[in-house]
Parts: C-alpha cells; sequence; structure tokens
C-alpha cells in the first residue's frame, strides 16, 4: 500500500486497521484452518510439530491485532478528535492527563518487540520443501499463509514505525499530551 506523509491520523489508522489489522485476522483464520486439516491428515512427524508451532503463532499474532484494534486505534482516534478540537492537555484536570499518552507510546514499542520476536519465529518455523518427500497440498497452502503473515506483518510493522509512530507524536505534541 502506499501511504503519504502528509496522510492525516485519522485516515491513516483507518487504513492500517481496514488493509492490515483485518487482513490479518483473516490471513489467520485461513492458516488455523489448514493447520486444522493438516492434523486430521497425521501426515508426518514433522508437519505434526509444524502444525502445533503455526497454530501458537496464529493465537500470538491474534492476540496482538485484537490488541491493537482494542487499544491502539481507539487512541489514535481520541487524540486525532482531541487534535481537532483544538484540545490541550494542560488544561485537563489533576496531575495527568486520563489518556495516558507515554503509556500508549511505550505500549506500542513493547508490541513492536513482540512483533519483530514472532515474524522471527514464523520465518524459523518453516520446515524446506525437500523435493523426495511427499508433503500434502493442505502444508503447502499452510506454508503460503504463514509466508503471507509474516509479509503483512513486515509491512504493517515497516508503516508503523515509519508512519503512524511519527504522527501519534506529532499530534501529542499538537495537543501538549505529556504525562506528568
Amino acid at each position: 500500500m502506499n501511504y503519504s506523509n502528509t496522510e492525516n491520523l485519522q485516515p491513516l489508522i483507518e487504513r492500517l486497521d481496514k488493509s492490515y489489522y483485518d487482513t490479518i485476522i483473516s490471513l489467520c483464520a485461513s492458516a488455523q484452518k489448514y493447520a486444522q486439516k493438516l492434523e486430521e491428515l497425521e501426515v508426518q512427524n514433522s508437519t505434526s510439530q509444524y502444525v502445533v508451532l503455526c497454530n501458537k503463532l496464529i493465537e500470538e499474532i491474534r492476540l496482538y491485532i485484537s490488541n491493537k484494534k482494542e487499544h491502539l486505534v481507539p487512541y489514535v482516534r481520541s487524540i486525532y478528535e482531541k487534535e481537532e478540537e483544538g484540545h490541550d492537555c494542560k488544561n485537563c484536570s489533576g496531575s495527568s492527563c486520563s489518556a495516558q499518552h507515554e503509556m500508549h507510546l511505550n505500549e506500542l514499542s513493547h508490541s513492536h518487540r513482540q512483533l519483530k520476536e514472532i515474524i522471527s519465529r514464523v520465518q524459523m518455523v518453516a520446515l524446506p520443501l525437500y523435493s523426495e518427500t511427499m508433503y500434502p497440498d493442505v502444508y503447502r497452502l499452510l506454508r503460503n499463509h504463514m509466508a503471507l503473515i509474516e509479509n503483512t506483518l513486515t509491512e504493517l510493522f515497516s508503516i508503523e514505525e515509519t508512519r503512524l509512530i511519527p504522527k501519534i507524536i506529532e499530534s501529542q505534541k499538537k495537543i501538549n499530551a505529556t504525562d506528568h
């Protein structure tokens, strides 16, 4: 996807949500179906180990994306709305803003460390296809879906690092969002 440096925060998070978060969830659902079919075939020990690892990674990825959808997307929407309204967090009552802006950036950094770990593990879990070994078609389909998940996660990571985080920081500065 082509993302512009001038794209506002709200359209950016909406595009990430639909084009990446939803897509990854869909890819995970398909991969899990292939893994289940492969489990039912009980072909070889090597493929059954692969299926176990894939299922574990798929669950972690789902949790990762669910967390983004439940916490990051609403936060980005709220900070964008505050910026549009001309909100000034210096006027928030109490010693710190209830939006906990710094916490959201810390969680995003933590989620990126998790994402790098997940991507690395997805790369490591792929078994080589040996020409002399007969693998069922569903195994190849699962491998292809895991590769698609890896590629999509890698793109997502890049966009969040180069576009989303700088835009969040920029919006936070505009509304004087600093946790005290």
